[in-house]
């Protein structure tokens, strides 16, 4: 069940106050929050020369925390960064100048896992909910999963409980610290083969240096990823693609394969942000964040840079080019 579909936007973001130029310059740092399959377009177009072939030479950092992650974009540390909405409407909530440019992904294929006896939701109330971070991607669409079977954390007595990045996350359900938590399949699969039951499915920001100051290194940063996205779905690049997420994930084969079709399933090919997603981002975040319902989502987007390139038949391009389907 795809209940999750346009809930979390993955996006591009920038901050829109910056003393730095990047524009003119080629080295980057681009950080990430999560390791999983969401995050292949980031990878291939780093690993495949295609953040090259726009004039970049990135450092990918991986930072695992979303909000660790997004307070180091808004104190300029890393001028880009990939990480799930929830971080940055809180931080945008406490007046940081964002702005979404993309959207790699407007839908999830999570599985909320949880470990053996627990077959029902009502088994769920009490229990350790296991999450990277407090406000990040994996605690929101843990929240969003709990939402639909029908379960709220304090009239339930759920406890949140802070494990680390997925590989984490996945080990400590094992080991019995935790009693669920969200897992990509490339990770929930070996635990439901297991006896791990999955109770139903759930989900790149960059974060920008300025658009009004550096549009042209906002475009070459996109056109990077756009190109790695055609790539991904052309199916001749399955292997190569494979390969890379083995590598990346640090899993066998058959994982990489689980996590290569998780990637098809998850990443869209024309990467604009969906304002459903957002309302519905900002509608869990006010739970608990009263200020973020005065958000506007509208004014958290800025799509002319991506629809320029789409306008101008560039994304189509890549797909004709790469035959993907």
């Amino acid at each position: 069940m795809n209940f999750f579909c346009k809930s979390l936007a993955l996006a591009l973001l920038v901050s829109l106050h910056s003393s730095a130029h990047a524009a003119a310059e080629r080295r980057l740092q681009i950080g990430f929050a999560t390791i999983s399959p969401v995050i292949a377009p980031l990878w291939v177009a780093a690993d495949r020369g295609f953040f090259a072939q726009e004039g970049l030479e990135p450092e990918l950092v991986f930072i695992g925390s979303a909000p660790t992650l997004v307070a180091s974009l808004i104190a300029r540390e890393v001028p880009f960064a990939s990480t799930a909405g929830t971080a940055v409407m809180s931080a945008v909530a406490g007046g940081a100048p964002l702005k979404i440019l993309a959207t790699i992904n407007n839908r999830s294929t999570y599985d909320l896992v949880a470990r053996p006896g627990i077959t029902r939701p009502e088994d769920l109330r009490g229990k350790r909910v296991g999450v990277q971070s407090i406000g990040g991607g994996i605690w929101m669409q843990a929240l969003l999963a709990l939402e639909h079977l029908g379960l709220e954390p304090v009239r339930d007595r759920l406890h949140i409980q802070v494990i680390g990045p997925l590989p984490q996350l996945a080990n400590a359900l094992e080991a019995g610290a935790i009693d669920v938590t969200v897992l990509p399949t490339v990770f929930s699969q070996p635990l439901k083969v297991r006896g791990y039951p999955p109770l139903t499915n759930t989900s790149l920001f960059a974060l920008k240096e300025t658009v009004e100051q550096s549009p042209q290194l906002v475009e070459r940063v996109l056109k990077g990823l756009l190109r790695a996205l055609a790539f991904i779905h052309h199916p001749g690049n399955r292997e190569a693609v494979s390969q890379m997420l083995a590598r990346r994930l640090r899993v066998d084969q058959r994982g990489a394969e689980e996590a290569y079709r998780g990637a098809l399933e998850m990443l869209d090919r024309k990467p604009y942000p969906s304002v459903e997603g957002l309302h519905n981002v900002r509608r869990l975040l006010a739970r608990s964040n009263p200020r973020v319902s005065t958000i506007q989502v509208e004014d958290l987007i800025d799509t002319r840079i991506l629809r320029k390139l789409d306008e101008s038949g560039f994304i189509d391009a890549l797909y004709s080019a790469h035959g993907a389907r």
